[in-house]
């Protein structure tokens, strides 16, 4: 049957070894961009600057400018009117990141501050001690770490339960400013059981500023790899963070939007869990959000629930996404161009079915647009979705890419330096030729790639110093562009996506003289 030969056609070229839920690709080196950025556009930590009104009801005059001695007497001294000065004193040196942080730390205030969160009798000692704890956590990881070493999480967690809603939401921003910091404080704060708490005050009437900071510090609660947060975790978040997603107020629904993200970004089974929650018709629908932060955690969310499973994948394709990709894919924002690329690779990494989604979705042309542009990171990503679709698609979805005109801007690629992109570019090309023989166009298409100015670019990159690319620069010529074949096999000539890099099938090395110890690492 045809669909037989397709099948093992897949695993002859694309996955050796490997079965169809394996094929989709999570690129190291694509997780490393993608946290990079998360870092500029969604926050990890945050200091409270602005005062709120009636900050210093009942304080009386406020000396600000106190020393650290002065800090020190005052804050130890047995009068409260002194400790509440002191504190809100402290309080106006952290706000600024400045070395008095250091300064403070350095002095032995902070156990004292902990110490004012339990102070029952006194409501603004605890919020300005909460808020200089706060403002400190918002610092570098030793800052962060000082007010972990002090016993100030446990108390935090405490505060979330208080009647005081400037306290509840004070804490909440500490323990985020705390969680952002990383896993393994992350973990700590949910070991101290932030999360049953945190998402009882996430209510219908939550003042909206409240609900701003509940809904980051419970992005922060789910961020973070190596390791990532719990599935026990996961799933008593999901229903506040699915409730969330239909909150009208936009920055509620970004920064819910990147706690999405996050889950998202690891196994399938937490990708089911966001499946099963029912939110993809929403995240699909932000797909055309005006609000720049809010589109690209929309597309990343959307992107990685298509790295996970066929069926997830499928999920996303019958929620309509593919409706809204044409148009990102020529948005001016290149991040966004470099998102769609990525995600539109993920799906021809699919099923044939899945891959024909694409093509009839009017998606081949902005592919090829990317690849003509200017970004490489651009490039690269619509590099990989083409050269998936050649490995994975059927003989007539591989030669739709010709007659959309692929081939010209991907010889013009092959001059690029990353060795990388280079044997993915020299892989669509081989498994172009090897359909377009089927077509009886095996001659149109190599004259494509001459005219084009690959077949020069082949025969130079046969000497290039990287031996895979030498190797499938080789075997491409000696079988469709020299007088003579050699038998070479093109099922050797493209490259998987393996945990340890890009390798070769034992075949094509042999029929090289190549190494065969695992193929091909870079």
């Amino acid at each position: 049957m045809p669909v037989s030969r397709d099948n093992e056609r897949i695993k002859a070229f694309k996955n050796k070894g490997k079965d169809q839920e394996e094929m989709r690709r999570r690129r190291n080196d694509m997780q490393v961009e993608l946290r990079k950025a998360k870092r500029e556009e969604q926050m990890l930590k945050r200091r409270n600057i602005a005062a709120p009104p009636g900050e210093n009801s009942g304080a009386g005059p406020v000396k600000t400018d106190m020393t650290i001695p002065e800090l020190v007497e005052n804050i130890h001294s047995n009068e409260p009117h002194l400790r509440l000065m002191a504190t809100i004193a402290a309080r106006s040196l952290v706000t600024d990141q400045s070395p008095l942080v250091d300064e403070v730390i350095a002095a032995g205030l902070l156990p004292r501050f902990v110490e004012f969160l339990s102070c029952v009798d006194h409501p603004e000692l605890q919020f300005e001690a909460a808020w200089t704890i706060t403002n400190v956590a918002s610092g570098t990881r030793p800052q962060t770490q000082a007010v972990v070493q002090a016993g100030a999480v446990p108390i935090l967690v405490k505060l979330l339960t208080s009647t005081d809603p400037r306290l509840c939401e004070q804490a909440a921003w500490a323990l985020g400013n705390i969680s952002g910091d990383g896993p393994e404080l992350r973990d700590f704060v949910i070991r101290n059981g932030i999360v049953p708490p945190l998402i009882s005050l996430i209510r219908p009437d939550t003042p909206l500023e409240h609900l701003r900071t509940l809904a980051w510090c419970l992005a922060n609660v789910c961020r973070h790899r190596n390791p990532v947060p719990p599935m026990e975790v996961i799933g008593q978040v999901l229903p506040s963070m699915s409730q969330l997603l239909y909150h009208t107020d936009k920055h509620v629904v970004a920064e819910i939007t990147w706690a999405f993200v996050y889950v998202t970004d690891g196994s399938d089974e937490r990708i089911e869990a966001v499946v099963a929650a029912g939110v993809l018709p929403r995240l699909v629908v932000m797909l055309t959000a005006s609000d720049p932060s809010l589109l690209i955690a929309a597309v990343r969310a959307v992107g990685n629930i298509v790295s996970g499973t066929d069926t997830q994948t499928q999920a996303v394709i019958d929620a309509g996404a593919l409706n809204y990709f044409a148009n990102l894919a020529m948005s001016d924002d290149k991040k966004i161009q470099k998102e769609v690329a990525w995600t539109i690779s993920n799906i021809t990494a699919g099923t044939q079915p899945q891959i024909q989604s694409v093509i009839d979705a009017g998606l081949v042309p902005p592919l090829i647009s990317m690849l003509e542009r200017n970004d490489y990171k651009v490039q690269r990503e619509a590099a990989w979705a083409v050269t998936n679709l050649t490995a994975g698609g059927t003989k007539a979805q591989t030669m739709a890419l010709v007659n959309h005109g692929v081939i010209e801007p991907f010889c013009k690629l092959l001059s690029i330096q990353d060795a990388k992109v280079i044997v993915v570019l020299l892989g669509g090309l081989g498994q172009i030729l090897e359909a377009s023989a089927s077509y009886n166009r095996v001659d149109e298409v190599a004259v494509m790639i001459e005219e084009s100015g690959g077949l020069d670019r082949i025969e130079e990159l046969q000497d290039h110093p990287n031996k895979a690319v030498a190797h499938v620069a080789f075997h491409l010529i000696c079988r469709y562009f020299s007088e003579g074949d050699n038998g070479a096999d093109t099922a050797n000539l493209n490259p998987e996506a393996g945990d340890s890099g890009f390798q070769f099938g034992a075949a094509g090395a042999a029929a090289g003289g190549l190494p065969n110890a695992g193929g091909f690492n870079f």
